[in-house]
C-alpha cells in the first residue's frame, strides 16, 4: 500500500511540475496563435461605430463631389480641409458625405446632389458643451466623462452625441434641452 502511495504522489508531482514548466514557457514566449480576424460589419452603421470607437479614422477620397457641392462647401468653409468623401444612398436618393477638418477639429457633412446641406456632424470640446447637456449627462450619468462630444444638426434638429467613460452606457444622445433623444418610430 505505502508503495502505491509513493507512486502515487510522485507521479503527482511530476504532473505539477511539468503543468508549472508549461505555464512558464508559455508565459515568456511570444504568442504563436493565429490572429483573430474581426467579422465584418453587418451594416454601415455597425462599420461608423467600430472606426469611432477604434479612434483612428481612415479618410479617402473615394468620388469626386460635383461642382455644386464644392462650391457650397468652399464658400461656407474656406479654410477647412477636405480629408475624404463617399458617394451614398439614403431613402433612394444619392447622396455625398464630405469629411473634413479645419483648426483640427473634425466635422462631417452630408449634401444632396445639388449642394444642399442635409446634415452636419462637428466634433466639440466637452467644455463647449452647452450647460443644460453638460447637466443632462451629470445627472444620467454622475461617473460618467466624455471622452467625445459631437453636434448633429439635421435642418433645424440639433442633438449632441456623446461617448462616455466611466458609465454603463458607452454612448448617449442628447437634445439640446439636456434630454436624452427619444427612439426613432419602428417602421411597419
Amino acid at each position: 500500500m505505502r508503495r502505491y502511495w509513493a507512486l502515487g504522489t510522485l507521479v503527482a508531482f511530476i504532473v505539477t511540475a511539468g503543468s508549472l514548466v508549461a505555464a512558464r514557457q508559455t508565459a515568456t514566449k511570444p504568442a504563436t496563435a493565429k490572429p483573430v480576424v474581426k467579422k465584418e460589419a453587418k451594416t454601415e452603421k455597425e462599420d461608423d461605430e467600430q472606426e469611432e470607437n477604434a479612434g483612428a479614422k481612415k479618410y479617402k477620397i473615394a468620388v469626386q463631389l460635383p461642382a455644386a457641392i464644392t462650391t457650397a462647401f468652399k464658400n461656407a468653409y474656406p479654410n477647412a480641409t477636405i480629408r475624404g468623401t463617399a458617394k451614398e444612398t439614403e431613402g433612394g436618393k444619392t447622396v455625398y458625405e464630405v469629411e473634413s477638418i479645419e483648426n483640427g477639429k473634425a466635422r462631417d457633412f452630408i449634401y444632396s446632389a445639388d449642394g444642399t446641406v442635409m446634415e452636419i456632424e462637428e466634433e466639440l470640446n466637452p467644455a463647449d458643451l452647452p450647460a443644460p447637456v453638460a447637466a443632462g449627462v451629470k445627472k444620467l450619468y454622475p461617473t460618467a466623462t466624455i471622452a467625445v462630444a459631437e453636434k448633429l444638426t439635421r435642418g433645424t434638429m440639433i442633438q449632441y452625441e456623446l461617448q462616455l467613460k466611466g458609465a454603463a452606457k458607452k454612448s448617449v444622445s442628447l437634445m439640446p434641452d439636456g434630454k436624452p433623444v427619444p427612439p426613432a418610430p419602428v417602421k411597419k
